[in-house]
C-alpha cells in the first residue's frame, strides 16, 4: 500500500477517526508554522538517520535545506560555466571568421581555422583534415585524406552531417592528434561542410573526460563548421563521390 495513503486512526471516547498520511502532508503545508505552537511534541519527536541513529526534526530540516542549498549552488555554477563557455565560443567563431575573410586559398583556410581554434580555453588539440579531391592544390602541411577511408573511419560524421562529441578509441586518436594523442580523453568531430557536402573534419581534443562530452550542445561546434564549409567550398571543385 502507498505510504502516502496509508491511514492513521486516531481514537477518541465517542469514534475513530482514520486520517490519511496525504492529509496530514496538506494540513502541514497549508500551516507551516504548526510546529512553531507545538512545543512539546516536538520534543517528542525524532527521525531516523541514515547513520541507525535518531536525530531532531530541527536538524533534518537543516540537513535538507543545506542539501538544497548546495545542489542550488551547483545548478548556478554549471549555468555560469555554460555561458562562459559560450562567451569564448562566440569570440572565437567572431575572430575565426574574420580572419576566414581574408584567406585566398585551402591551406590559408586550413591554417586560419587550425590557429584560431587552438586558442580556445577547451582545445588542447586541433586537426582538420581536408578531404582528397581532383586537382586540391594545397601546402604539405595541411593534412588530406580520401574520401573512401574517412568514410570509413567516420561514418555517422558524413552521414548525419553534424558534430560528434564523446571518447573515442586509442587507435583513433593516435590517428587524429598525432604528438598529441596521448594527453587527449574526449573530443569533438565536426563535420566541414558546404551544400550538403561534407569538404573536411575538424578535430577538437581535451585532456579532460568531460569536456566533450555526449551531452554537449554542439551549436556553435556545428555553425564553426559551416562557416569554415562556406569559406572553404569557394576554393575546391565539388566532389563526384558523395
Amino acid at each position: 500500500m502507498n505510504s502516502k495513503a496509508s491511514p492513521t486512526r486516531c481514537q477518541s471516547d465517542s469514534e475513530t477517526i482514520t486520517i490519511r498520511e496525504d492529509q496530514v502532508v496538506s494540513y502541514l503545508r497549508r500551516n507551516p508554522d504548526f510546529f512553531a505552537r507545538q512545543d512539546d511534541l516536538l520534543a517528542e519527536i525524532s527521525l531516523p538517520h541514515d547513520s541507525g541513529s535518531a536525530i531532531s526534526l530541527l536538524e533534518r530540516q537543516v540537513n535538507i535545506l543545506r542539501a538544497r542549498g548546495t545542489e542550488a549552488r551547483q545548478k548556478l555554477n554549471n549555468l555560469l560555466e555554460n555561458a562562459r563557455n559560450n562567451d569564448q565560443l562566440f569570440d572565437t567563431t567572431q575572430n575565426l571568421i574574420l580572419a576566414l575573410l581574408r584567406a585566398t586559398d585551402v591551406t590559408e583556410i586550413a591554417e586560419i581555422a587550425q590557429n584560431q581554434l587552438s586558442n580556445h580555453a577547451n582545445v588542447d588539440a586541433c586537426e582538420l583534415i581536408v578531404v582528397e579531391q581532383e586537382g586540391l592544390d594545397v601546402a604539405p602541411t595541411v593534412r588530406t585524406q580520401s574520401s573512401e577511408h574517412l568514410k570509413t573511419e567516420f561514418e555517422d560524421i558524413f552521414r548525419l552531417k553534424r558534430t560528434h562529441c564523446g571518447s573515442l578509441d586509442q587507435k583513433t586518436i593516435d590517428q587524429l592528434f598525432h604528438n598529441d594523442a596521448a594527453s587527449i580523453r574526449s573530443t569533438a568531430l565536426c563535420p566541414v561542410i558546404s551544400n550538403g557536402e561534407v569538404l573536411a573534419i575538424l578535430a577538437l581534443g581535451n585532456q579532460r573526460e568531460d569536456t566533450f562530452s555526449a551531452n554537449l550542445d554542439t551549436l556553435f561546434l556545428d555553425f564553426i563548421g559551416r562557416v569554415v564549409g562556406a569559406v572553404l567550398g569557394k576554393h575546391m571543385a565539388p566532389s563526384k563521390d558523395q
